[in-house]
């Protein structure tokens, strides 16, 4: 995901409804940075969807498993979204809009998805992780309303580095407690 956004650096307002015009425009000026950012987003919502499954199998308490279906079904609903930037690029322009209009109420169900089962994951893990799930869960929720207002798409740069630490730490203490 960092790849993704990474390779997203020059375009104007993606995954942000401020200027989907613009956006569409930036794909097709950047059509390399396109299809890398689809293809990462693709492979780390799927990576995502499997860690999810992995975190309620190894808890296997209900709110773990509240969490894994929620981050689960978010992330593969948004990664099903992610190929459109590149769709977008050969077809009509009012089409094109249409497919990041798409994208973006995917990535922004995906933040709703995630904010719900970042909280159920708070409840269901002990220690100083939890808080990172509360935390990040809680500044997801806005993000959620990303398709509709510029200023909760800005939230994800807040809300992202947050939910990606909780995952890294709660995979590696995973990991650990093989």
């Amino acid at each position: 995901n960092v790849i993704a956004v990474v390779a997203l650096q020059p375009f104007v307002s993606p995954y942000s409804p401020a200027d989907i015009p613009g956006w569409l425009s930036s794909c097709a000026q950047y059509p390399i940075r396109t299809a890398v950012s689809s293809f990462a987003f693709t492979f780390g919502l799927v990576a995502l969807a499997a860690f999810a499954a992995g975190f309620a199998a190894r808890l296997r308490t209900g709110p773990a498993i509240v969490a894994g279906v929620f981050i689960g079904l978010g992330a593969l609903l948004d990664a099903a979204g992610t190929p459109a930037p590149l769709v977008a690029l050969n077809a009509d322009p009012a089409i094109g809009q249409a497919f990041l209009r798409f994208t973006l109420l995917l990535d922004a169900t995906f933040n709703g998805c995630l904010a719900i089962g970042l909280l159920a994951a708070f409840v269901a893990q002990a220690g100083k992780l939890r808080w990172l799930a509360l935390a990040g869960g809680l500044l997801s929720v806005p993000v959620a309303f990303q398709w509709a207002s510029a200023d909760a798409a800005k939230l994800l740069a807040i809300a992202g580095p947050v939910w990606l630490v909780w995952i890294a730490a709660t995979s590696f203490g995973l990991l650990r407690t093989e």
